[in-house]
């Protein structure tokens, strides 16, 4: 059964919320990660809206599409200082900056 609004089985929301627990937990710990494995580089990026907060920009390296634009999923976590951010399956790294 999928959700009509995300469009995926339910299991694997709930594994991919999993994973984005895990992900901010070791974040927020004492000495928490600055360097989270699997990121995917997104250059030119800019903070963008569906009816989600998204990114948009030329992705470098991500496991599912072909380099080049893309948009991401929807934002759970994005720190400017780090460059960072967390989207429901996955980190990003915007190395500009956001435009």
């Amino acid at each position: 059964m999928s959700d009509k609004w995300l469009g995926t089985p339910p299991d694997v929301i709930v594994q991919r919320l999993r994973s984005l627990l895990l992900d901010l937990e070791k974040l927020a710990a004492p000495g928490g990660s600055t360097k989270p494995e699997d990121v995917v580089v997104i250059r030119n990026c800019m903070l963008a809206q569906r009816s989600v907060p998204c990114l948009i920009g030329e992705m470098i390296g991500h496991p599912d599409i072909k380099d080049g634009p893309g948009i991401t999923s929807e934002l759970f976590f994005l720190d400017r200082k780090r460059k960072l951010a967390r989207s429901l399956s996955r980190w990003y790294r915007f190395e500009d900056g956001l435009l």
